[in-house]
Protein backbone atom coordinates (compact mmCIF):
# COMPACT_ATOMS: atom_id res chain seq x y z
CA UNK A 1 0.00 0.00 0.00
CA UNK A 2 1.47 3.45 -1.04
CA UNK A 3 2.41 5.83 1.69
CA UNK A 4 -0.79 8.54 2.36
CA UNK A 5 -1.01 11.82 0.17
CA UNK A 6 -2.25 13.53 3.70
CA UNK A 7 -0.93 12.32 7.05
CA UNK A 8 -1.79 14.38 10.16
CA UNK A 9 -1.67 13.14 13.74
CA UNK A 10 -2.55 15.18 16.86
CA UNK A 11 -2.24 18.72 14.60
CA UNK A 12 -3.11 21.58 16.40
CA UNK A 13 -3.49 25.08 16.05
CA UNK A 14 -3.22 27.62 18.68
CA UNK A 15 -3.75 31.86 18.05
CA UNK A 16 -3.11 34.19 20.99
CA UNK A 17 -3.90 38.03 20.57
CA UNK A 18 -4.73 40.92 22.82
CA UNK A 19 -7.86 42.18 23.28
CA UNK A 20 -8.15 45.91 22.76
CA UNK A 21 -10.43 47.73 25.94
CA UNK A 22 -12.94 50.32 25.23
CA UNK A 23 -12.90 53.86 25.44
CA UNK A 24 -9.72 55.96 25.65
CA UNK A 25 -8.83 55.14 29.32
CA UNK A 26 -8.72 51.44 28.20
CA UNK A 27 -6.57 52.16 25.59
CA UNK A 28 -3.83 54.12 27.65
CA UNK A 29 -4.02 51.20 29.83
CA UNK A 30 -3.49 48.83 27.20
CA UNK A 31 0.06 50.58 26.24
CA UNK A 32 1.42 49.26 29.49
CA UNK A 33 -0.71 46.02 30.21
CA UNK A 34 -2.40 43.36 27.42
CA UNK A 35 -4.94 40.69 28.14
CA UNK A 36 -3.59 37.81 26.09
CA UNK A 37 -6.34 35.79 24.50
CA UNK A 38 -5.56 32.40 23.74
CA UNK A 39 -8.09 30.21 21.13
CA UNK A 40 -7.55 26.77 20.39
CA UNK A 41 -8.89 26.68 16.43
CA UNK A 42 -7.99 23.42 15.66
CA UNK A 43 -7.09 20.45 18.52
CA UNK A 44 -5.51 16.92 18.16
CA UNK A 45 -6.73 15.90 14.88
CA UNK A 46 -5.93 12.92 13.04
CA UNK A 47 -6.53 12.88 9.26
CA UNK A 48 -5.39 10.36 6.68
CA UNK A 49 -5.82 11.04 2.96
CA UNK A 50 -5.10 8.18 0.51
CA UNK A 51 -3.48 8.89 -3.45
CA UNK A 52 -6.29 9.31 -5.76
CA UNK A 53 -9.29 9.76 -3.02
CA UNK A 54 -11.72 12.89 -2.88
CA UNK A 55 -12.57 13.43 0.38
CA UNK A 56 -14.81 16.63 1.77
CA UNK A 57 -13.81 18.65 4.32
CA UNK A 58 -16.98 19.91 5.85
CA UNK A 59 -18.03 21.46 8.94
CA UNK A 60 -19.77 25.08 10.17
CA UNK A 61 -18.49 28.47 10.17
CA UNK A 62 -15.97 28.40 12.92
CA UNK A 63 -15.21 25.38 13.00
CA UNK A 64 -11.33 25.05 11.67
CA UNK A 65 -11.76 23.56 8.64
CA UNK A 66 -10.06 26.86 6.97
CA UNK A 67 -7.23 26.87 9.54
CA UNK A 68 -6.86 23.05 8.85
CA UNK A 69 -6.66 23.55 4.87
CA UNK A 70 -4.42 26.30 5.59
CA UNK A 71 -2.20 24.48 7.38
CA UNK A 72 -2.36 21.35 5.19
CA UNK A 73 -0.90 23.75 2.29
CA UNK A 74 1.95 24.90 4.55
CA UNK A 75 0.42 28.68 4.97
CA UNK A 76 0.28 28.22 8.92
CA UNK A 77 2.59 26.53 11.18
CA UNK A 78 1.02 23.88 13.10
CA UNK A 79 1.46 24.66 17.03
CA UNK A 80 1.26 20.98 17.94
CA UNK A 81 1.58 17.37 16.36
CA UNK A 82 2.98 16.62 13.11
CA UNK A 83 1.96 16.78 8.94
CA UNK A 84 3.39 15.44 6.59
CA UNK A 85 1.72 16.05 2.93
CA UNK A 86 3.17 14.86 -0.80
CA UNK A 87 5.68 13.42 1.25
CA UNK A 88 6.90 17.37 2.59
CA UNK A 89 7.32 19.19 5.41
CA UNK A 90 4.38 22.18 4.45
CA UNK A 91 5.55 24.85 6.54
CA UNK A 92 9.04 24.55 5.04
CA UNK A 93 7.26 25.36 1.42
CA UNK A 94 10.09 23.58 -0.99
CA UNK A 95 10.18 24.16 -4.04
CA UNK A 96 9.00 19.89 -4.06
CA UNK A 97 6.24 20.74 -2.18
CA UNK A 98 4.46 23.37 -3.74
CA UNK A 99 4.76 21.59 -6.83
CA UNK A 100 3.24 18.91 -5.87
CA UNK A 101 0.09 20.33 -4.70
CA UNK A 102 -2.20 23.71 -6.58
CA UNK A 103 -5.56 25.32 -5.32
CA UNK A 104 -8.48 26.79 -7.10
CA UNK A 105 -10.79 29.05 -5.50
CA UNK A 106 -14.49 29.54 -6.97
CA UNK A 107 -14.09 32.88 -5.65
CA UNK A 108 -10.39 34.04 -6.31
CA UNK A 109 -9.15 34.25 -10.02
CA UNK A 110 -5.43 33.23 -10.72
CA UNK A 111 -5.71 33.79 -14.44
CA UNK A 112 -4.43 37.56 -15.44
CA UNK A 113 -7.51 39.77 -16.57
CA UNK A 114 -6.27 40.93 -19.24
CA UNK A 115 -4.08 38.17 -21.46
CA UNK A 116 -5.22 34.71 -23.05
CA UNK A 117 -4.91 31.55 -20.65
CA UNK A 118 -2.34 30.47 -22.69
CA UNK A 119 -0.16 33.38 -21.90
CA UNK A 120 -1.02 32.72 -17.92
CA UNK A 121 -0.34 28.73 -18.78
CA UNK A 122 3.50 29.90 -20.05
CA UNK A 123 4.06 31.94 -17.00
CA UNK A 124 3.64 29.17 -14.64
CA UNK A 125 5.60 26.93 -17.25
CA UNK A 126 8.35 29.10 -16.22
CA UNK A 127 7.89 29.08 -12.70
CA UNK A 128 7.57 24.94 -12.39
CA UNK A 129 10.45 24.85 -14.69
CA UNK A 130 8.27 22.62 -16.93
CA UNK A 131 10.58 22.06 -20.30
CA UNK A 132 8.17 23.10 -23.94
CA UNK A 133 7.68 19.51 -24.90
CA UNK A 134 6.13 18.76 -21.45
CA UNK A 135 3.97 22.29 -21.67
CA UNK A 136 2.72 21.58 -25.19
CA UNK A 137 1.99 17.72 -24.80
CA UNK A 138 -0.27 18.58 -21.26
CA UNK A 139 -1.74 22.26 -22.56
CA UNK A 140 -3.15 20.07 -25.66
CA UNK A 141 -4.43 17.01 -23.29
CA UNK A 142 -5.96 19.28 -21.10
CA UNK A 143 -7.48 21.38 -23.62
CA UNK A 144 -9.51 18.25 -25.15
CA UNK A 145 -10.22 17.45 -21.75
CA UNK A 146 -11.16 20.75 -20.48
CA UNK A 147 -12.75 21.61 -23.60
CA UNK A 148 -10.90 25.01 -23.88
CA UNK A 149 -8.72 24.52 -27.15
CA UNK A 150 -10.48 27.09 -28.77
CA UNK A 151 -10.32 29.81 -26.52
CA UNK A 152 -6.92 29.51 -25.12
CA UNK A 153 -5.38 32.59 -27.24
CA UNK A 154 -9.04 34.39 -26.14
CA UNK A 155 -8.36 37.44 -23.35
CA UNK A 156 -9.53 35.61 -20.14
CA UNK A 157 -12.11 39.76 -19.84
CA UNK A 158 -13.90 37.69 -22.56
CA UNK A 159 -14.47 34.39 -21.20
CA UNK A 160 -17.40 33.88 -19.87
CA UNK A 161 -17.95 32.82 -16.73
CA UNK A 162 -18.22 28.95 -17.10
CA UNK A 163 -14.89 29.00 -19.64
CA UNK A 164 -13.24 30.92 -16.59
CA UNK A 165 -13.86 28.13 -14.61
CA UNK A 166 -12.16 25.51 -17.00
CA UNK A 167 -9.27 27.95 -17.87
CA UNK A 168 -8.26 28.21 -13.94
CA UNK A 169 -8.53 24.34 -13.40
CA UNK A 170 -6.09 24.17 -16.51
CA UNK A 171 -3.87 26.68 -14.61
CA UNK A 172 -4.12 24.67 -11.51
CA UNK A 173 -3.31 21.35 -13.68
CA UNK A 174 -0.74 22.51 -15.62
CA UNK A 175 1.95 20.95 -13.50
CA UNK A 176 0.77 17.97 -12.93
CA UNK A 177 0.03 18.49 -9.34
CA UNK A 178 -0.44 15.34 -6.58
CA UNK A 179 -2.80 16.97 -4.57
CA UNK A 180 -5.54 19.05 -5.23
CA UNK A 181 -7.87 21.90 -2.93
CA UNK A 182 -10.49 22.89 -4.56
CA UNK A 183 -12.36 25.51 -2.01
CA UNK A 184 -15.88 26.42 -3.28
CA UNK A 185 -15.38 25.44 -7.02
CA UNK A 186 -18.78 26.15 -7.78
CA UNK A 187 -20.04 28.92 -6.65
CA UNK A 188 -21.64 31.97 -7.54
CA UNK A 189 -22.05 29.46 -11.23
CA UNK A 190 -25.59 28.80 -12.93
CA UNK A 191 -26.71 25.37 -12.64
CA UNK A 192 -25.74 24.20 -15.77
CA UNK A 193 -21.75 25.80 -15.24
CA UNK A 194 -22.20 23.71 -11.91
CA UNK A 195 -22.33 20.25 -13.35
CA UNK A 196 -19.69 21.19 -15.68
CA UNK A 197 -17.22 21.79 -12.71
CA UNK A 198 -18.12 18.44 -10.83
CA UNK A 199 -17.90 16.54 -14.20
CA UNK A 200 -14.59 17.80 -14.92
CA UNK A 201 -13.27 17.48 -11.53
CA UNK A 202 -14.41 13.79 -11.84
CA UNK A 203 -12.53 13.57 -14.81
CA UNK A 204 -9.27 14.73 -13.65
CA UNK A 205 -9.73 12.46 -10.99
CA UNK A 206 -9.99 9.87 -12.86
CA UNK A 207 -7.91 10.85 -15.39
CA UNK A 208 -4.37 11.94 -13.98
CA UNK A 209 -5.19 10.10 -10.51
CA UNK A 210 -5.19 13.45 -8.59
CA UNK A 211 -6.07 13.73 -4.90
CA UNK A 212 -8.78 16.26 -4.04
CA UNK A 213 -9.51 17.93 -1.26
CA UNK A 214 -13.08 19.53 -1.57
CA UNK A 215 -14.01 22.35 0.65
CA UNK A 216 -17.37 23.38 0.07
CA UNK A 217 -21.63 24.78 1.51
CA UNK A 218 -22.79 23.24 -1.47
CA UNK A 219 -23.98 19.74 -0.71
CA UNK A 220 -24.68 18.78 -4.13
CA UNK A 221 -21.52 18.99 -4.95
CA UNK A 222 -20.45 17.20 -2.19
CA UNK A 223 -22.71 14.39 -2.65
CA UNK A 224 -21.23 14.20 -7.02
CA UNK A 225 -17.66 14.21 -6.33
CA UNK A 226 -16.48 12.71 -2.75
CA UNK A 227 -15.63 9.18 -1.88
CA UNK A 228 -15.63 10.03 1.86
CA UNK A 229 -16.56 13.29 4.52
CA UNK A 230 -14.48 14.56 7.27
CA UNK A 231 -16.68 16.62 9.97
CA UNK A 232 -14.53 19.80 11.15
CA UNK A 233 -16.57 20.47 14.70
CA UNK A 234 -14.79 22.79 17.43
CA UNK A 235 -11.25 21.59 15.56
CA UNK A 236 -11.67 18.64 15.54
CA UNK A 237 -12.63 15.72 13.42
CA UNK A 238 -16.36 14.71 14.66
CA UNK A 239 -17.46 12.43 11.93
CA UNK A 240 -14.62 10.21 9.34
CA UNK A 241 -16.23 8.16 6.88
CA UNK A 242 -18.60 7.84 3.49
CA UNK A 243 -21.67 9.69 2.71
CA UNK A 244 -23.87 6.50 4.14
CA UNK A 245 -22.43 6.50 7.07
CA UNK A 246 -22.29 10.09 7.62
CA UNK A 247 -26.65 9.77 7.38
CA UNK A 248 -26.68 6.76 9.65
CA UNK A 249 -24.31 8.98 12.48
CA UNK A 250 -27.32 11.78 11.86
CA UNK A 251 -30.21 8.96 12.31
CA UNK A 252 -32.13 10.86 10.28
CA UNK A 253 -35.15 8.50 9.12
CA UNK A 254 -35.63 8.03 5.65
CA UNK A 255 -39.26 8.65 4.38
CA UNK A 256 -41.68 6.61 2.03
CA UNK A 257 -43.39 8.52 -0.52
CA UNK A 258 -47.01 7.01 -1.32
CA UNK A 259 -48.70 8.04 -4.52
CA UNK A 260 -52.40 7.38 -5.23
CA UNK A 261 -54.98 7.33 -7.98
CA UNK A 262 -57.15 9.40 -6.23
CA UNK A 263 -57.15 11.49 -2.80
CA UNK A 264 -56.53 9.07 -0.23
CA UNK A 265 -58.74 8.45 2.88
CA UNK A 266 -56.17 8.68 5.50
CA UNK A 267 -56.23 7.55 9.21
CA UNK A 268 -56.07 10.27 11.79
CA UNK A 269 -53.13 9.58 13.32
CA UNK A 270 -51.52 8.79 9.59
CA UNK A 271 -53.30 12.38 8.34
CA UNK A 272 -51.41 14.10 11.96
CA UNK A 273 -47.44 12.38 11.42
CA UNK A 274 -47.75 12.73 6.97
CA UNK A 275 -47.40 15.51 4.72
CA UNK A 276 -48.30 15.99 1.31
CA UNK A 277 -46.30 15.52 -1.89
CA UNK A 278 -48.38 16.67 -4.79
CA UNK A 279 -52.21 16.64 -5.02
CA UNK A 280 -52.37 12.53 -4.64
CA UNK A 281 -49.13 11.68 -2.58
CA UNK A 282 -47.80 11.72 0.91
CA UNK A 283 -45.11 11.27 2.88
CA UNK A 284 -44.08 9.49 6.12
CA UNK A 285 -41.07 8.70 8.59
CA UNK A 286 -40.20 5.50 8.11
CA UNK A 287 -40.03 3.79 11.74
CA UNK A 288 -39.74 0.67 13.33
CA UNK A 289 -42.65 -0.64 11.30
CA UNK A 290 -41.68 -3.40 8.37
CA UNK A 291 -42.01 -1.50 5.19
CA UNK A 292 -44.13 -4.46 3.56
CA UNK A 293 -46.50 -4.13 6.36
CA UNK A 294 -46.59 -0.45 5.93
CA UNK A 295 -47.51 -0.50 2.04
CA UNK A 296 -49.76 -3.32 2.82
CA UNK A 297 -51.83 -0.38 5.64
CA UNK A 298 -51.55 2.05 2.71
CA UNK A 299 -53.38 -0.19 0.23
CA UNK A 300 -56.28 -0.04 2.83
CA UNK A 301 -56.16 3.91 2.47
CA UNK A 302 -56.81 4.40 -1.18
CA UNK A 303 -56.21 2.88 -4.55
CA UNK A 304 -52.26 2.98 -4.44
CA UNK A 305 -50.03 3.50 -7.64
CA UNK A 306 -46.86 3.71 -6.73
CA UNK A 307 -44.37 4.02 -3.68
CA UNK A 308 -40.95 4.74 -3.17
CA UNK A 309 -38.27 5.14 -0.07
CA UNK A 310 -36.31 8.49 -0.21
CA UNK A 311 -33.18 8.85 2.23
CA UNK A 312 -32.80 12.24 4.06
CA UNK A 313 -31.55 15.24 1.74
CA UNK A 314 -27.61 15.90 2.61
CA UNK A 315 -28.60 19.63 3.50
CA UNK A 316 -30.66 18.01 6.27
CA UNK A 317 -28.02 15.50 7.33
CA UNK A 318 -25.76 17.88 7.61
CA UNK A 319 -27.29 20.37 9.54
CA UNK A 320 -28.43 17.79 12.46
CA UNK A 321 -24.99 16.72 12.43
CA UNK A 322 -23.73 20.58 12.68
CA UNK A 323 -26.16 21.15 15.16
CA UNK A 324 -25.18 18.27 17.65
CA UNK A 325 -23.26 19.33 20.70
CA UNK A 326 -24.70 23.11 19.90
CA UNK A 327 -23.06 23.94 16.61
CA UNK A 328 -25.06 25.68 14.02
CA UNK A 329 -24.06 25.67 10.77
Amino acid sequence: MSEPVIKAQGLGKTYQFHRQPQGLAGAVRGLFHREATIVQAVRGLDLSVGRGEVVGLLGPNGAGKTTVVKMLCGLLVPTTGSLEVCGERPADRSHTFLSRISVIFGQKAMLWWDVSTRESLKIHRSMYGISRDDFRTTVARLGDLLGITDVLDTPVRHLSLGQRMRCELALALLHRPTLLFADEPTIGLDVQAKVTVRNLLRDINRTFGTTIVLTSHDMNDVEALTDRVVVVKAGQAAFDGNLAALRAHAGIPAEVVLTYRDTPNLPPDVSRKSTKDGPRGIRLRLGDQPVPELVHAAARWGELVDFRIVEAGLDEVMSKVFSEGGERP
